[in-house]
């Protein structure tokens, strides 16, 4: 049985909204609209291309070599929003060796007889290295398509942009099924960090991975919110958290380790913890060392022990040299 290092998160009451990207010096404002909302051009052609990296010319986008792809990771933290709605960051990494910018677009799920829509749209620069874009929308209940293209918006042909996409569900925070928000991985820090932004859990501050690989010699970092338990006015939650692993084979996913169920309840949540927020935020940091190198998907089951109500959330990792 995997032997992790478990940290419960406190709760924190969140409510502002992150900034957005300030404009590089001397831009004009047309030069502004166009760095923070790159790739226009590109988008309608994007819309049928797979998630992956290309090289772009005039006629076509042709798939790029192993060594010029660039990785990209898309992960959401969900808040409390007013009334129904939620408040969804939304952060955006990639693993680049040079400057590129970043477009990202929130989209209705495409159905028999409604077309997709764009309901939210954001972009910004970026610094060569490792690129992270944070962005924040107000969101109803639902599931949503998140695009994103990384890459190098100037004019000409032969550079390279990646495309990546995800799906996402937006739980009923306010009312409803017991709900587990999407998972988030990333390095994790005990720094002073605005409890209001997302992707802070408490005293822990998460800042999102830039890619899905991880190194064998570090650890996985991982943490979410709890919404929806039963309990009286009050009352701490009675909550159980199981994280397990499973290795992508040849078959299929198999099962691979697990580690000891995490009890969240009025003994161990402590006295600082509010029930009146509705919302309890764990989180796990495990050494990776004991893992092969290759594919896994890591699945959080929280079980509600006064109902025996379940809700999961997976999240898939590569453990590399």
């Amino acid at each position: 049985m995997v032997r992790p290092r478990v940290v419960t998160l406190a709760p924190a009451l969140l409510l502002a909204v992150v900034a957005a990207t300030v404009p590089l010096a001397g831009q004009t404002r047309q030069d502004r609209a166009g760095a923070q909302r790159p790739f226009e051009a590109l988008l309608p052609r994007v819309a049928a291309l797979a998630p992956g990296t290309y090289v772009v010319s005039k006629t076509a986008f042709v798939p790029a070599t192993e060594a010029a792809r660039i990785p990209v990771l898309l992960q959401a933290d969900v808040l409390r929003g007013p009334e129904r709605a939620a408040r969804v960051g939304i952060a955006v990494g990639a693993d680049a060796k040079q400057t590129v910018a970043a477009r990202l677009r929130v989209l209705t799920v495409a159905t028999a007889g409604e077309k997709a829509r764009v309901v939210a749209d954001a972009g910004g620069p970026g610094a060569p290295g490792p690129m992270r874009l944070v962005r924040e929308f107000s969101l109803q209940p639902g599931d949503y398509d998140l695009e994103a293209v990384i890459g190098h918006p100037g004019p000409g042909t032969d550079s390279t942009v990646a495309v990546a996409r995800s799906r996402l569900s937006v739980p009923d925070i306010r009312s409803g099924a017991l709900s587990v928000t999407p998972i988030v991985r990333g390095e994790a820090s005990t720094t002073a960090g605005e409890a209001s932004l997302p992707f802070v859990f408490g005293r822990t501050t998460l800042s999102p991975a830039v890619s899905p690989r991880v190194s064998q010699d570090g650890a996985l970092s991982v943490a979410f919110r709890v919404y929806n338990w039963t309990a009286q006015a009050e009352e701490k939650p009675d909550l159980t958290v199981e994280y397990l692993f499973y290795e992508q084979g040849a078959k299929g996913l198999h099962f691979f380790n697990k580690t000891k169920p995490e009890p969240l309840n009025a003994d161990t949540l402590g006295p600082g913890f509010d029930p009146s927020a509705g919302m309890v935020a764990p989180g796990m940091m495990i050494p990776l060392g004991a893992f092969t190198f290759g594919e896994f998907q890591l699945i959080v089951k929280v079980t509600d022990n006064r109902n025996q109500q379940s809700a999961e959330q997976p999240i898939r990792f590569t453990v590399a040299p």
